[in-house]
């Protein structure tokens, strides 16, 4: 190993990376050096916008690609497009190679039609042409409504600007500036607002941030508030309150009997309290004796003095 010399190391890794590098661009060209491939051969009068490296199928199947197209120099103007093939894959005598779609975006490729022979072609052999021009007229035609209404919507759109233009005037453009002048003099007075309710915005949100700081300190007090009322609540939940009620209202009731009977006139309070009768009676009385009780104190011997001279005379 140190009899390498450094001319030699560096050869080594210039080969390398060259072989790399070219194994990468056919990889990427859709060749695989370290894979063998069958090479067959299809002449065309017309490839439809068929392209190297085009995926060659069977059944659907990527089982090669087109390796090279040429120009057959003889007056005809065909081309000769060579197509590598995986040796997996034997193709029968009477296989047609036929140009078609893949997709509508994403170009052409080789679809191999299998034949019905029991022999098979080898490396090297021609294989029976065919473009399949019908699909691409299908394709066209089905793309022709799709192209006349794109046309159409451009047309109409053309149309609405035509539309617009007597909209696009002195005048329009003359109210359009002086709305975008009222704009924005409507935002300048809307800053000049808040920059002057600054101040009382600042002082609403400070005495908001103290409420709720009030707030959070007195939680542990609101807290047992709330337990103390819970506390209430529970207690006068177990008390007879149901019977203390009925209670009230069995005394409120026997009062309410009581006043319908003084109302009714029965009993002596119901007869005082109804009966003008009774009340007027009754003041003659109180006169009479409000004058003897006059009479007495004006004359005192007259009822004395009578008793005590009968209590004498008895004796």
């Amino acid at each position: 190993m140190k009899n390498i010399s450094r001319e030699f190391i560096a050869g080594s890794i210039g080969i390398i990376t060259i072989v790399v590098f070219i194994w990468l661009f056919s990889f990427l060209k859709g060749n695989n050096l370290f894979n063998s491939n069958n090479r067959y051969y299809a002449i065309y009068n017309d490839i439809g916008g068929l392209a190297e490296s085009s995926p060659v199928q069977i059944s659907g199947y990527k089982a090669g690609i087109v390796r090279d197209i040429d120009y057959i120099n003889d007056g005809t103007g065909r081309l000769l497009v060579s197509i590598g093939i995986n040796k997996n894959y034997e193709l029968p005598l009477g296989t047609v190679a036929e140009i078609k779609p893949e997709t509508v975006l994403a170009g052409m490729k080789i679809s191999l039609k299998m034949g019905q022979s029991d022999k098979y072609h080898r490396d090297g052999d021609t294989l029976v042409s065919f473009l399949d021009k019908g699909l691409i007229n299908n394709l066209s035609n089905d793309l022709s409504p799709l192209i006349a209404r794109a046309d159409r919507v451009i047309s109409d759109i053309d149309t609405l600007l035509d539309g617009m233009k007597p909209l696009l005037n002195s005048e329009f453009s003359s109210d359009l500036k002086e709305s975008a002048s009222n704009l924005n003099n409507t935002s300048k007075n809307l800053d000049n607002l808040l920059e002057k309710s600054g101040k009382e915005i600042e002082d609403l949100i400070t005495n908001i941030e103290v409420f709720t700081a009030v707030l959070n300190n007195n939680s542990s007090n609101m807290d047992s508030t709330i337990k103390n009322v819970s506390k209430i609540s529970k207690e006068l939940a177990g008390n007879d309150l149901g019977s203390s009620v009925k209670n009230l209202n069995d005394a409120l009731d026997g009062t309410k009997d009581i006043l319908n009977k003084i109302n009714d006139a029965e009993g002596s309070a119901g007869l005082l309290l109804n009966d003008d009768s009774l009340y007027n009676n009754l003041t003659r009385s109180l006169e009479q004796l409000n004058i003897l009780l006059e009479d007495m104190k004006t004359n005192p011997g007259r009822y004395v003095n009578f008793s005590l001279f009968r209590r004498k005379k008895n004796e």
